[in-house]
């Protein structure tokens, strides 16, 4: 790869903190590796041990990994000198056990060698587990026990007075995981919240007031169960409340590293912005910092992404060191590039939204440009069905072109149910990467129809339904199965008894290769769920029909590439495909709406009051709502921030495409409306 003056200038750059605005197909992991190179070429003293490498997820730390590893393993088979062998050699060996890993991998690194800690707001010990769902643990019983408080003092309840018990439990949750994920100051929202009641009426105070009392309650229990356990959340908040407060711990972390790099910084939190700020500050000792952003790719506002944060950063790196670019895109087709900046530079900001627009240059100049050769639109008709439309196009397409050419992106797991069950009707090859309703998938449920029946086999019911499972339709090898593992159910841990299942009923040979490898992951994670929480299989199988009942988005599991890959078309979401690239991106539903229940949230924070704002649909009269005083206005800053991000989302889906993409709307989409459709109009 011959790098461009910019890409030089970023690897050679040698100030103490410098940010990289990297633009999308700009071969940033490439220069971020190159980039660590050249300071280990440079400084005979310094090893990748010295440094932590920052990554978002845990895809792209192997990847940073295996990119690493291929050039020092060039460097050492290149190297004239023993001297210079042995040293690469050396770095090769360390990537196993060097700082490269996610932001929580991180701090949970920074807690463990600071060692056990106990102040007024934190307690923590090595010997603590991670455990994920500790807060809904802690929503079930508070509100369980502050109902029943409630009814044995004769208070009534005004929330139960227009939902269901199971609804108000799901309000809690939203608004408890939406205050934590936002790393925002639980007492003080809530403090302020009530303070805002007293301006409400009589209903909507009440309301405000027992979600409050509810949420406060669940706050406390939930600090409480952390005496053993943390969830992942509490692992940023420990290690900024830790280093903020404890000077000795802060020094030990920045004596530890002499570079810092972080990769995706538009994603990052609050809490990762002040960690990395106490860690990066001016003092002499303190470990240099590289990292690298673009807030147009910022779409992880629901994980804590906080633009706000990073503009921050930004602004302090621009006092304090250098800000770069990269912008020349090596990815896409010329006109491919110039399209998505024409699309973009027409979309001005105004009170609904707003764009950072900072155009990418093409990887050569053109003197004619064609956008005809780069994306084309199918239309469909009132009675049509985009699927169905979908399909048969790309069926005639496949007659000469190769299926891992294609990849349909979607905005949400739950728009690529019509295309699978078209797809798989027309017979034409696809995968699902990353779709999210892993606990819809029929294996999982078998999986917990023949648990039940297991575990309960003189109930006529469980029978049935273990008999209607993938696993078996013989009463003979139904019958045989409990036999055999009868008397092992007491002793052996759930994720034993699902190997057992899974080796007697030989189901490895008689289902494909992602029904295994959901079946796998589901043992993994009940093996996860036991060493957490030693759990029972009754235990297993109520924690199972949970997820199953709640619709907890999950993963499907990844399948290793066959080596007949190039005979599936890739279906994916637009988030799981952030990084990835394809020579032809299909997306489709461009007309559909802005999701209403992401504008119109029916609770969210007052960014401006910092309150809790709400806005209830009556459960039992549906046309009825209720709400708050604050909310139209809450909803107002949260809809520019909605709006805003699906602008980049879109953004993120253009710039996946290598030669051409493929637009899929419809014909009678009404010019007004905001949708995808509508802003890839181009004059």
């Amino acid at each position: 790869m011959k790098l461009t003056d910019e890409q030089q200038a970023v690897i050679n750059e040698n100030s103490k903190k410098i940010l990289v605005k990297a633009g999308a197909g700009t071969g940033k992991t490439e220069i971020l590796t190159r980039r660590i190179i050249r300071l280990i070429e440079d400084d005979v003293t310094l090893s990748v041990r010295d440094m932590a490498i920052i990554t978002f997820t845990n895809k792209a730390t192997e990847e940073l990994q295996t990119r690493l590893k291929r050039r020092l393993y060039q460097k050492w088979k290149n190297s004239s000198s023993s001297v210079e062998k042995q040293r690469f050699r050396y770095e090769l060996e360390s990537l196993n056990s060097c700082q490269i890993s996610t932001i929580h991998r991180f701090c949970r690194s920074v807690l463990e060698e600071i060692g056990p800690y106990y102040d007024t707001d934190v307690l923590f010990s090595p010997s603590f587990s991670v455990k994920t769902q500790s807060h809904k643990q802690a929503i079930e019983e508070i509100t369980e026990r502050w109902i029943k408080q409630k009814l044995e003092t004769q208070n009534q309840i005004e929330h139960l007075n227009i939902m269901p018990v199971h609804k108000l439990k799901g309000i809690v949750t939203k608004a408890y995981e939406l205050l934590r994920t936002k790393g925002l100051d639980v007492p003080e929202v809530l403090k302020q919240t009530k303070r805002y009641a007293n301006l409400e009426d009589t209903t909507q105070r009440k309301l405000k007031l027992e979600i409050v009392e509810l949420i406060e309650q669940v706050y406390l229990y939930h600090t409480k169960l952390k005496y053993c356990f943390l969830d992942t959340d509490d692992l940023l908040e420990y290690c900024y409340k830790i280093l903020k407060k404890n000077h000795s711990a802060l020094e030990s972390i920045k004596n530890k590293y002499r570079y810092i790099f972080i990769d995706e910084f538009q994603d990052t939190s609050l809490y990762q912005a002040e960690i990395i700020k106490l860690i990066c500050d001016d003092s002499d000792n303190s470990p240099a910092l590289f990292v690298v952003g673009d807030l147009k790719q910022s779409i992880y506002e629901f994980r804590g992404a906080d633009l706000d944060s990073y503009s921050r950063i930004e602004k302090w790196i621009q006092e304090k060191g250098v800000v770069l670019s990269l912008s020349t895109n090596w990815r896409s087709e010329p006109d491919l590039v110039l399209f998505v900046n024409h699309i973009f530079n027409n979309i001005k900001e105004n009170q609904q939204y707003v764009f950072y627009q900072e155009p990418l240059k093409p990887r050569e100049q053109k003197d004619e440009i064609d956008f005809s050769k780069v994306y084309s639109w199918i239309l469909c008709g009132k009675e049509e069905q985009q699927a169905k439309k979908v399909a048969e196009w790309l069926k005639r397409e496949l007659e000469n072109n190769n299926a891992s050419n294609y990849c349909l992106l979607f905005r949400k797991n739950f728009e690529m149910k019509d295309f699978i069950n078209e797809f798989a009707n027309q017979g034409i090859p696809f995968r699902v990467i990353g779709s999210g309703d892993f606990f819809n998938q029929k294996e999982i449920i078998d999986s917990l129809k023949i648990l039940q029946y297991l575990n309960n086999p003189f109930l006529e019911q469980y029978r049935i339904e273990a008999l209607s499972t993938l696993f078996t339709d013989e009463e003979e090898t139904l019958n045989n199965l409990y036999k055999k593992i009868c008397l092992q159910l007491n002793v052996w841990t759930p994720a034993q008894i699902l190997d057992f299942i899974y080796k007697f009923t030989n189901i490895k040979n008689n289902c494909s290769g992602q029904i295994y490898a959901n079946l796998t992951k589901l043992k993994k994670m009940a093996r996860k769920l036991n060493t957490n929480e030693n759990t029972t299989l009754q235990q297993f199988i109520d924690w199972l029909s949970a997820m199953i009942q709640s619709g907890k988005e999950e993963p499907q599991a990844d399948v290793a590439e066959q080596n007949n890959s190039s005979h599936y078309v890739t279906f994916m979401t637009i988030h799981k495909a952030k990084g990835l690239e394809f020579p032809i991106v299909i997306l489709p539903n461009l007309n559909q709406s802005i999701s209403q229940q992401a504008l119109e949230p029916e609770i969210l924070h007052h960014k401006n009051k910092k309150t809790l704002e709400f806005c209830y649909q009556k459960y039992y009269s549906p046309s009825s709502y209720i709400p708050s005083q604050g909310y139209e206005e809450a909803i107002s800053l949260n809809q520019y921030q909605t709006y805003s991000e699906e602008l980049r989302v879109l953004y993120v889906a253009l710039t996946r495409a290598k030669e051409k993409l493929i637009l899929v709307g419809s014909e009678h989409c009404p010019k007004t409306k905001v949708c995808f459709q509508n802003w890839l109009q181009i004059d």
